[in-house]
């Protein structure tokens, strides 16, 4: 525990030690990116940012990370990452950042993209339901700030639906069959009407 110069603080002190990621990356085999976001200014550009993709894909494309998360220290920055079939997701946090949140941040939403596309995520699956890989890293994060980690949460939020699943609010009443009595009513109305 060693005692900081008055008035320096370290960036994760400004952070308010709040769980926090600086970007999260989902790339090919190739190291082309799928989906980026960077949510801490790091890099000026897109050419810096694809150029850290690529580097970044090429010291890790190699190794085994297909049934658990591997952690590497990269650029100043803790990644953890995964891969499944064709595709590799990251999540990078700060150098001071708790490895084991960013894990679970990873699992989170490979979990959940794993039970929404009810297979493991491959390019071709989420290139089709690029929507649901949108929301459940929107429900995954926001800002960089990690908003939950439970997979079936996330799974029920980018679905709107309720935390157990079923549907909530006026949509919880508005069933097949109140639309059968609702478009028979109408018929019966419009019945009337023409026969006035």
């Amino acid at each position: 525990f060693g005692v900081a110069a008055p008035g320096s603080r370290s960036p994760r002190m400004e952070a308010g030690n709040i769980p926090s990621i600086k970007s999260l990356l989902v790339l090919d085999s190739d190291g082309k990116r799928i989906i980026s976001r960077y949510y801490k200014g790091e890099f000026a550009s897109l050419a810096e940012e694809t150029a850290f993709e690529k580097k970044l894909s090429d010291k890790t494309i190699r190794t085994n990370a297909k049934n658990e998360a591997e952690i590497v220290m990269f650029d100043n920055m803790v990644t953890v990452y995964r891969n499944s079939a064709d595709v590799w997701f990251y999540v990078i946090g700060h150098h001071a950042e708790n490895e084991l949140i960013l894990v679970s941040a990873l699992t989170a939403l490979y979990d959940a993209l794993t039970s929404v596309l009810r297979q493991a995520p491959d390019k071709r699956a989420l290139m089709d339901n690029f929507d649901v890989l949108l929301l459940c890293i929107d429900e995954l994060c926001d800002g960089g700030v990690i908003l939950e980690t439970d997979p079936t949460t996330i799974v029920n939020r980018a679905g709107m639906k309720g935390s157990d699943g079923a549907p909530t609010g006026p949509e919880a009443a508005f069933t097949e069959q109140s639309f059968n009595n609702m478009f028979a009513s109408a018929r019966e109305q419009l019945a009337r009407s023409l026969l006035k």
